[in-house]
């Protein structure tokens, strides 16, 4: 545990201004795992995700982004390969082999500010 020890109001200008260094240091994040098999979607944030294909074996999944009114954009991504668009951050955490189909986990990162281009990037 952290004793911080106030000493009037230099104290507590030098804790406000920490405080205040620490939130503008730290950019605030949403982050949340997705588990999805071919042809289902994910949006959030006006960029939809959607699963192509996905090939266990070769561990790649083929996704389509659409960002806004922009035209799809079409990737093949592999195992902590990433995307982005506009505020989301998308990893690629692992690909699954099942019976009727594959699956794939991604982990989705949305954080406060847009990206620079606003679009998707790989």
């Amino acid at each position: 545990m952290i004793n911080i020890r106030l000493l009037g109001a230099n104290g507590f200008c030098l804790y406000s201004a920490l405080v205040l260094f620490l939130t503008i240091l730290i950019d605030p994040a949403i982050s949340q795992e997705l588990v999805l098999s071919i042809n289902e979607n994910y949006t959030m944030e006006n960029c939809t995700l959607q699963i192509e294909d996905i090939d266990s074996h070769a561990e790649r999944v083929w996704l389509l982004i659409q960002h806004g009114q922009e035209p799809s954009l079409s990737m093949v991504l592999g195992i902590n390969d990433t995307l982005r668009c506009g505020k989301l951050t998308v990893l690629v955490k692992r690909i699954y082999a099942g019976e009727s189909a594959d699956i794939v986990r991604l982990t989705v990162n949305s954080t406060e500010h847009d990206l620079p281009d606003g679009g998707p990037l790989a």
